[in-house]
Order: C-alpha cells, then sequence, then structure tokens
C-alpha cells in the first residue's frame, strides 16, 4: 500500500503531518490477493477528496487530470 499524499496537490504526511486524508476507489479500481497499491485506488486530502468521489465513475488517470485542471 502506498503511503498517503494527495494525488492532486501533492501534499502528504511529511509536508503536512496533520493533514487528513482519505482514498477513492475509481471505475479501473481493481483489487490485489497479495501486497502493492491496487491500481485505480488513489490517495486525496482533505481539501480534493470530496470533488475526487465525485469523480469516481470515471477512471483515475482521467479524474486525476480534471481534478488539476480546476485548481
Amino acid at each position: 500500500m502506498m503511503p498517503p499524499e494527495c494525488a492532486v496537490c501533492g501534499r502528504d504526511l511529511r509536508s503536512d503531518p496533520d493533514l487528513k486524508f482519505g482514498q477513492v476507489s475509481f471505475a479501473n479500481f481493481v483489487p490485489l490477493d497479495g501486497p502493492g497499491h491496487p491500481k485505480g485506488l488513489v490517495w486525496f486530502c482533505v481539501d480534493h477528496l470530496d470533488a475526487a468521489k465525485e469523480l469516481s465513475h470515471l477512471a483515475s488517470p482521467e479524474a486525476i487530470r480534471e481534478l488539476r485542471a480546476n485548481l
């Protein structure tokens, strides 16, 4: 599993130790049977989490592009 780092702004626990994060499963989510990080499961900071959830019907690369374009 990847550590939390926002796919939109790049903030993580090293740069912002008190920042809250959440994950969103997108349309291209593929669960894993072993160690690693599943495709389509992406971390977002609290500032971008709600907007990411609204785009969960898209594949993760498309959703991230749209979120970054709307900064």
